[in-house]
């Protein structure tokens, strides 16, 4: 997996195999990264998937993360660490030809290997015991909680048993306070209103976090952009019929007239050079 670790503007790109590595600025951490104070973050990564966990809190797309909380980390998310310091997840080339985009990467990142992408939205769960379930919102609404009521159920105490409210809506979802005391925070921000959800938010209830996916466009490889109403313009009433060169029928015509006038002109004069000579 790949990496950019950022420090006073100079970015320091490097790579880690499967396994558990721990990034400090200590003599012992596996990967030493001078400025980050000793054991800082560990670093799981397993098939593909990367779990991170730190000794003080940390943010991801700032987002906070508390310390001792492990968060599943995907491609193109950035990790803020102390004094502006920060971490890039970078996301893996596709082969040449293929055109595999980043949301198709982040879809196999999140899902069963072998299972093709769901052309639906999702919900991925990237903190505590549902760490790494993907749900897709297929529903009119979703209703999301601990009680045995919810269409989403995390194990999570401190979310309430009907917590928080997905609706679908033209043209994407509306995330919705279900009146909760812990209340939902979107991106960080307590939610006071409900709220159209955006690819890549991060949705927080209680010690959960949960990652919204827009509509995924198997042909493109790319999130579904919300259909765009399409203006008509009425058309003049012969435009449906094809004109031939030269302007069409109704120039035609014109010459036509044309024609017939100089005739008749023609005839007159005729007839007034032989009523002279007579």
């Amino acid at each position: 997996m790949r990496f950019e670790f950022e420090h006073l503007g100079t970015p320091t790109p490097f790579e880690l195999t499967e396994g558990h590595h721990l990034l400090g600025g200590g003599p012992d951490d596996h990967v030493h990264l001078e400025g980050l104070p000793p054991g800082l973050l560990t670093l799981r990564i397993d098939s593909g998937r990367l779990m991170v966990e730190a000794v003080r809190s940390f943010t991801v797309n700032a987002v906070r993360v508390l310390p001792g909380v492990s968060r599943l980390v995907v491609p193109g998310e950035v990790l803020g660490l102390p004094d502006g310091m920060c971490l890039r997840v970078l996301a893996e080339p596709s082969a040449p030809g293929r055109g595999v985009g980043t949301v198709a990467v982040l879809k196999g990142l999140l899902t069963d290997a072998g299972v093709p992408p769901s052309r639906a939205a999702t919900l991925t769960c990237l903190t505590g015991l549902d760490v790494g379930r993907c749900y897709a919102l297929a529903e009119a609404y979703t209703d999301i909680g601990r009680g045995d009521g919810a269409a989403l159920r995390l194990r999570d105490r401190a979310v309430s048993r009907m917590h928080a409210r997905i609706r679908r809506e033209d043209p994407g979802f509306l995330l919705e306070d279900l009146g909760t005391p812990n209340g939902v925070f979107l991106n960080g921000v307590r939610m006071e209103a409900p709220a159209l959800l955006m690819d890549g938010d991060v949705v927080e209830l209680g010690r959960s976090l949960l990652r919204f996916q827009a509509a995924f466009d198997e042909a493109s490889g790319e999130a579904r952009p919300a259909p765009r109403p399409v203006a008509t313009v009425e058309a003049p009433a012969d435009a449906a019929t094809p004109r031939p060169p030269g302007g069409g029928p109704r120039r035609l015509e014109g010459w036509i007239i044309a024609g017939a006038v100089a005739l008749a002109l023609g005839a007159l004069l005729v007839t007034s050079l032989v009523a002279a000579t007579g």
